[in-house]
């Protein structure tokens, strides 16, 4: 079985409680908490409740995310000029 990452985008002020029940459900309570859950369908069910709030992707995809990152911040060979 597939894992998926969930990131919660948006700010819950002001949401209905069943919204809130959802999140504490997923494990996310504030603004960029990410949790792995299980891809099945209770878990698929709760992410649709909430699809407007949170960030979904794969494990895979985010690992490929996170090593293109790595890449691009990486440090680059210095230049060397001779006089």
């Amino acid at each position: 079985m597939s894992h998926l990452l969930v990131t919660l985008r948006r700010g819950t002020a002001g949401k209905p409680k069943t919204i809130l029940q959802t999140l504490s459900a997923l494990g996310l309570r504030k603004t960029r908490d990410a949790r792995i859950v299980p891809n099945d369908a209770g878990a698929r069910g709760k992410l649709n409740q909430v699809k407007h709030l949170v960030s979904v992707e794969t494990l895979e995809d985010a690992e490929r995310r996170v090593e293109a990152l790595a890449k691009k911040r990486a440090l680059r060979t210095p230049i060397v000029s001779e006089h």
